[in-house]
């Protein structure tokens, strides 16, 4: 049986896409583990991310195909961390990061 290197290779042959829903996918690792980690119930998670709870229960189903990179982006903003990237052309391996800092909220 041949070993399959990443699950969105089964779901399309377009780079481009490929790449969207890797990146949609770390992103909603990122929150979910966030919202864990304060242990909040999905109502509370909801009332703290100004969404409906179902919108919260489709996170936590994996349902990237309801969620834009943006609005990922926002949920995370929204429990109180910002994204920060930087850029540098001179790093061929690299070129650009994105981190997570904790927000002055």
């Amino acid at each position: 049986m041949e070993r399959v290197e990443n699950i969105f290779s089964l779901v399309t042959d377009d780079p481009v896409r490929f790449n969207i829903l890797t990146l949609k996918s770390k992103l909603a690792m990122v929150l979910i583990s966030m919202i864990r980690s304060e242990e909040l119930t999905q109502a509370e998670a909801a009332k703290r991310l100004e969404v409906s709870q179902p919108r919260v229960s489709n996170l936590f189903k994996g349902k990237l195909d309801k969620f834009s990179v943006d609005s990922l982006l926002e949920l995370i903003m929204r429990v109180g961390y910002k994204p920060d990237f930087d850029f540098d052309p001179k790093n061929l391996k690299e070129p650009f990061r994105m981190t997570l800092k904790k927000a002055m909220l």
